[in-house]
């Protein structure tokens, strides 16, 4: 029974990921729109990324994870404003 409710609770916090995730997406594409270059604004949260992982001295799976998300968040925003631009890591790797 437990595991049962266990696996109910992380399809519930993924599903939560996933909602939010496309609601910063739809946020920064906006954002990015509003800019008049949201190429070069795109290209600017990709800089961002970086300095956040560094600023947090993160290591390892946590640096990986949270740069993957940034930047298939980026990713999605770039695809809702209809640019083709590629993250560096784009890979399921988490």
């Amino acid at each position: 029974m437990s595991d049962k409710n266990n696996d109910q609770d992380q399809q519930t916090l993924l599903g939560i990921a996933f909602a939010d995730q496309a609601l910063l997406s739809a946020h920064i594409a906006m954002f990015a729109a509003k800019t008049g270059n949201p190429q070069e604004t795109i290209e600017l949260l990709h800089e961002i990324t970086d300095e956040i992982s560094n600023r947090y001295n993160l290591t390892g799976l946590a640096k990986d994870t949270m740069t993957m998300r940034i930047n298939k968040t980026i990713s999605m925003a770039s695809a809702i404003i209809g640019n083709k631009i590629t993250p560096a890591d784009t890979s399921d790797k988490h």
